[in-house]
């Protein structure tokens, strides 16, 4: 898919949205860490066969430094599309969360997003969407713009930040995330270039999701 896009003088573009939209996310943010805080019990007693359904939230993701530094030294374009949320002043991203269902005791179900990223690099431009966290698989899928496909995307490890649940709440903290190999072969194939590597390092994810229970 190629379309006529501006990049910045150095080549890395990073959407911003309004003030007023950042503060609304932030407030958002901060309701949910302090419902959290304040709320009854943790994963460990949640119903352990109970899937709920996700409701709302928002995942955040900030970039990792290095791979950011890399793709900005090679020209490479990246803001949000759709309702998602570019950086004011930093390299995070942040995807509302549209619905789902989950098992909070065994950490399992499917997050649906709305919103995505576009990558560009000199006239061409690849857009990845309607992102989904499979937390049985571990892994970020994500619908190609302009193909029939769904791919997974991104590599999710452990939640080195923690996890926990609270009776209306799923947090998540600080999720590794990387390219997969199919990933890799999309974005190489499509900008005809082998800078995208298997295991490359994304950033970290968190992930606040409002549920039913």
């Amino acid at each position: 898919m190629r379309t006529t896009t501006t990049m910045s003088a150095s080549g890395w573009r990073l959407t911003r949205r309004t003030a007023l939209a950042w503060s609304t996310l932030a407030g958002a943010l901060a309701a949910a860490l302090l419902a959290l805080a304040l709320s009854a019990p943790p994963a460990q007693s949640a119903e352990r066969s109970a899937a709920v359904p996700v409701t709302g939230g928002y995942t955040l993701l900030k970039l990792d430094a290095g791979t950011a530094a890399v793709l900005s030294d090679a020209g490479v374009g990246i803001e949000a599309t759709g309702p998602a949320i570019g950086p004011a002043g930093s390299t995070t991203f942040a995807f509302p969360i549209v619905g789902g269902k989950v098992n909070k005791g065994q950490l399992g179900g499917r997050i649906v997003h709305s919103g995505g990223l576009a990558i560009t690099i000199g006239n061409t431009t690849l857009v990845v969407k309607r992102f989904v966290i499979d937390l049985d698989r571990g892994v970020l899928t994500a619908k190609v713009a302009g193909a029939d496909a769904r791919i997974p995307l991104l590599r999710l490890g452990a939640a080195t930040g923690g996890v926990q649940a609270s009776p209306g709440l799923l947090l998540l903290k600080d999720v590794n995330a990387r390219l997969t190999a199919t990933a890799v072969h999309a974005l190489n194939q499509t900008f005809d270039t082998d800078l995208f590597k298997a295991g490359l390092p994304i950033g970290k994810a968190t992930v606040i999701a409002r549920t039913g229970l």
